[in-house]
């Protein structure tokens, strides 16, 4: 990618600016590790990982006790945001793990699919795909849901997903805005946390790759085309934690089996 340096511990891996620590903390339990902010950018991150094969032995983390309640959390967001911009296609859950999301996505009515290269897929196994089967410009919506902070190398990471050309990138990940080692979203005990993106740096990932960005708190909202201001509005209203709330509740309401036997019955056929 032109412009962006090789990652290095002395630059950062997002930007390529220079780096200055800000404090360390104890990663899994045995490891004191540098956390460094990017003096560019603002974005916080660890120095460069190398307990991560030890960090996803299990690619739940033990503490991970919201993993339901976010699946339920982002089936709301996601479906309202496909509603907003009228998307009809593929919707894909990068990084998908167990499958649940794309479970309660396909329950929406959403064609979604997913992919991870750690997980198994074990509430939407038929609903796999491998990163390398996803053609570029075949989605209309890709989610990375609890992703972005995972990346080591997110240059190239987050990258590869934009290459992608989603019609839209729907992300969520907790913004870094000066916290410091006390800050929950560290994560530090389970490890799988290396890279904290500033409002700037989020919004770089959009100038970079020729996208629009909306900011919505966790939410991150990125589109191909220049959102009109009528969808500005709707998206900030619905994914507000009042937006939310009713999404779920109109969700709830709506909720039959016929998209789950509809799944099953072409799969028996």
């Amino acid at each position: 990618m032109s412009g962006v340096r090789e990652p290095s511990a002395e630059h950062c891996r997002l930007c390529g600016g220079a780096l200055v620590k800000r404090f360390d903390a104890l990663v899994l339990g045995r490891y004191r590790v540098d956390y460094l902010g990017c003096e560019a950018c603002g974005s916080l991150q660890t120095e460069v990982p190398y307990w991560l094969t030890e960090a996803y032995d299990s690619p739940l983390a033990a503490i991970d006790t919201g993993a339901v309640e976010r699946c339920l959390r982002c089936q709301a967001a996601i479906v309202a945001t496909a509603r907003i911009f009228g998307l009809r296609g593929r919707v894909l859950d990068f990084g998908g793990g167990a499958g649940l999301l794309c479970r309660l996505l396909r329950d929406a009515g959403l064609d979604a699919w997913l992919c991870d290269k750690y997980a198994q897929p074990v509430y939407a196994p038929a609903f796999a795909v491998q990163p390398g089967e996803v053609q570029p410009g075949g989605i209309a919506l890709l989610s990375a849901i609890e992703v972005f902070e995972h990346c080591a190398d997110p240059a190239a990471e987050l990258g590869a997903l934009f290459e992608r050309r989603p019609e839209v990138l729907f992300a969520s990940t907790e913004p870094y805005r000066g916290e410091g080692v006390g800050w929950w979203y560290l994560n530090a005990s389970a490890g799988q946390h290396v890279f904290f993106y500033s409002p700037q740096g989020l919004a770089l990932l959009a100038a970079r790759h020729g996208y629009h960005y909306f900011d919505a708190g966790a939410f991150h909202v990125y589109t191909r085309e220049s959102p009109s201001p009528l969808q500005r509005a709707l998206l900030h209203l619905a994914l507000s934690r009042r937006g939310m709330r009713l999404m779920r509740i109109w969700l709830a309401m709506r909720q039959d089996n016929r998209f789950a036997q509809a799944d099953y019955d072409q799969l028996t056929r």
